[in-house]
């Protein structure tokens, strides 16, 4: 039994899975498992993971029909075998060394999930640091979920794959089915756990940025479904007065997806998931007009709750004076 299962959920990727798998198989730590699940490719990204599997005994794959990418990272959790797992999305790659640091980090700190840096890579072969502010730490989830989610570097708490977990905590823990930022939902989960993470400065993730944004393209559900996430985060903050000031920022940050996903409707079915989410958005701003928070916050949830993808419009117009004092 392999020390660490590598997940990596496949789908259209032909032009880069060799260099994703390439980047694994080159560890420095050699004690794992890559479990490939190819979630439906219509392209060769299957018939690559098949040849992988032939050519190292420490690869395997499942082919399986077409059901995103919640379900996917599912299955490989189901069939890993690791005391510790981790996620690889199949257009990215990792520096040789990733999987020691994170595994060693974890032991020597007695954590249940090791975090590290990840870079930008973009087309032209540039690379660009996530976030500076990475410091070699231990942290508890209460306090990455309390105090540091909503920071700049959010997406670092956020994101699944530049983490190792600990099966034992973590290997009963599933994604939310059919959901699209199923990493939000994820987060959401993971911090409200008695867990301690250790985060790593070093970037050993290549984050992969398309140039023409084709592998990342957004529709209403896409836009509902990391609200229906941000909206699941600030009820948790709802429950305790004192996070009032979160609960808050995430409701401003939240009123993106809720005017995109507004613009973007093309039927009736999503119109009605549209105005389902404008009536939650408006019940929270209703709950929190109840909270101490201060008066220029207190003044805008009063025309947040009549007209909110109205009111962020606006907003947006006056975006860096509204930032000094909101």
């Amino acid at each position: 039994m392999a020390e660490v299962s590598i997940i990596v959920p496949v789908y259209q990727v032909e032009n880069y899975l060799r260099q994703c798998v390439d980047s694994i198989l080159a560890q420095t730590f050699t004690d794992f498992e890559l479990i490939l699940v190819d979630d439906g490719s219509k392209d060769r990204s299957g018939q690559i993971c098949d040849e992988y599997a032939e050519m190292d005994e420490r690869v395997k794959v499942i082919h399986k029909e077409n059901s995103g990418p919640s379900d996917t990272r599912n299955r490989g959790i189901e069939q890993a075998a690791g005391n510790y797992f981790m996620f690889v999305d199949s257009d990215d790659y990792i520096a040789p060394t990733m999987v020691e640091c994170l595994y060693q980090s974890i032991l020597k700190e007695n954590a249940d999930i090791a975090a590290c840096n990840f870079l930008y890579s973009f087309e032209d072969d540039r690379n660009q640091d996530f976030s500076t502010n990475i410091q070699w730490e231990v942290v508890s989830g209460a306090e990455i979920f309390y105090n540091r989610k909503n920071d700049r570097s959010c997406g670092y708490w956020t994101v699944v794959w530049n983490k190792l977990y600990k099966s034992k905590v973590f290997g009963k823990l599933r994604f939310r089915a059919g959901k699209y930022y199923e990493d939000e939902f994820w987060a959401n989960d993971i911090y409200q756990m008695d867990i301690k993470m250790v985060t790593i400065p070093e970037c050993l993730y290549y984050y992969r940025q398309h140039g023409n944004n084709s592998m990342k393209t957004t529709n209403s559900k896409k836009n509902l479904d990391i609200l229906e996430a941000l909206q699941d985060r600030i009820d948790i903050y709802l429950m305790d007065e004192t996070h009032a000031a979160q609960a808050y920022r995430v409701l401003i940050y939240s009123l993106e997806y809720l005017e995109k996903s507004k613009r973007m409707i093309t039927n009736r079915e999503e119109k009605a998931k549209y105005l389902q989410a404008e009536k939650r958005t408006k019940d929270i701003v209703h709950q929190l007009r109840k909270r101490k928070l201060t008066n220029i916050q207190r003044t805008s949830l009063v025309f947040l709750e009549l007209a909110p993808c109205l009111v962020f419009a606006v907003g947006m117009k006056f975006r860096g004076l509204l930032e000094r004092f909101i």
